[in-house]
């Protein structure tokens, strides 16, 4: 299917026709949208098309219907198309989006900065405070992974976990966490989860056993201790915690 086909059928002729020439004419700079407040960017790679495709043409996040959330976490924040997503869908939320690649990190600050209730991040989520170096492992911009070093050296960024995220805003419970970390939802999901994860109404998470072997393994141990509904999200795993 072509890229025009693709916008047609999620946009309908008039706006997918507005945007194929926009992007024809002027490339991925100030991208447009009716339904999103302010312009992004993309790079001129597959990877973020891709992330745009998914995250904005698909709505892979969209939530359950009669959810409004007013806290999310946006876990694997990569240029920022899902925290803007948010951002525009429920304007009243806070977020906190978290990337460890300073790369994505700058295109995502950018695409963020229009949006007061967007916070940025330029760390990994991991289970604990820690450093991380990058992985690239030549599979594009948007599978990076993070291997922890015993300190910080050059190129390293901060761990942060969720729960520190949770009690650094003040919330007692997380409305929204989406984590599209690559195959560090193991660490996550491996240990010291229960302070946050009860806490939680819903949670996206996609899975990388082909990255980190134990990722599935991980997540459903922890999941099965809590009163969670499971649903398949496009390439997502959607957790709703019947509990809240």
């Amino acid at each position: 299917m072509s890229k025009f086909s693709r916008l047609k059928a999620n946009l309908g002729f008039w706006e997918a026709a507005q945007l194929y020439v926009q992007m024809r004419n002027k490339g991925y700079k100030d991208v447009r949208m009716k339904k999103i407040e302010h312009s992004f960017t993309l790079r001129k790679n597959p990877y973020d098309y891709v992330t745009f495709e998914e995250v904005l043409l698909k709505k892979s996040y969209e939530l359950p219907a009669g959810i409004k959330p007013a806290r999310i976490i946006d876990g694997g924040g990569n240029i920022g198309l899902t925290a803007v997503f948010f951002a525009n869908r429920f304007p009243e939320a806070k977020i906190i989006t978290v990337e460890p690649d300073k790369d994505n990190f700058a295109l995502l600050s950018a695409n963020c900065s229009p949006y007061k209730n967007i916070t940025c991040m330029n760390a990994g989520i991991w289970n604990r405070p820690a450093h991380l170096t990058i992985i690239d492992q030549g599979h594009g911009n948007n599978a990076f992974t993070v291997q922890e070093v015993p300190a910080a050296v050059s190129g390293s960024v901060a761990a942060v976990s969720i729960e520190s995220i949770r009690q650094s805003q003040q919330w007692d419970t997380i409305d929204v966490v989406k984590l599209d970390i690559e195959g560090s939802e193991k660490q996550v999901f491996e240990k010291d989860y229960e302070s946050w994860l009860p806490k939680t109404k819903v949670l996206f998470i996609e899975l990388h056993d082909r990255m980190v072997k134990g990722c599935s393994k991980a997540v459903f141990g922890a999941m099965s201790k809590y009163d969670f509904n499971c649903e398949i999200a496009g390439e997502n795993l959607l957790f709703v915690n019947t509990a809240l």
